[in-house]
């Protein structure tokens, strides 16, 4: 083998090892962000098993087209991080609901504030955003 092959496996090995710390690191809670994908599904499912336009529905007429329109970081002010507050993000989430009344589909949202305190994460009702920002509107 050639000097060059060599320095380029040598390089390689080095990134792979970088990385390999990155993903512990966040294995170890070093991402604040670890676990709120779980707490969007979880309140996925709330509204599916909730809200008046997809509980008890028959088949065909269940909420459908679930989607996250935006998330967006709020500042964790110093008064909630001495508490133990280590992010607060805001999510909007879309999907269509049957109408029963006009025998169609109709959009609806929603708008929660989550909160991680003390390495858990917690929902809030928010106001409304701007779905291009996520910043209340």
């Amino acid at each position: 083998m050639t000097r060059l092959p060599m320095a380029i496996l040598a390089v390689a090995a080095l990134g792979l090892t970088a990385c390999g710390e990155g993903a512990s690191q966040k294995a170890q809670g070093g991402d604040k962000y670890a676990g709120l994908d779980t707490a969007i599904r979880t309140w996925h499912g709330e509204i599916k098993a909730g809200d008046d336009q997809c509980k008890g529905k028959a088949e065909g007429e269940q909420c459908r087209a679930f989607e996250v329109a935006c998330k967006g970081e709020r500042e964790v002010a110093p008064a909630e991080a001495a508490k133990g507050m280590e992010a607060k993000v805001a999510v909007a989430m879309g999907w269509e609901g049957w109408d029963a009344a006009r025998s169609e589909y109709r959009p609806a949202t929603a708008v929660a504030e989550f909160q991680k305190v003390s390495g858990e994460w917690r929902r809030l009702p928010t106001g409304p955003v701007n779905l291009s920002t996520c910043v209340a509107s």
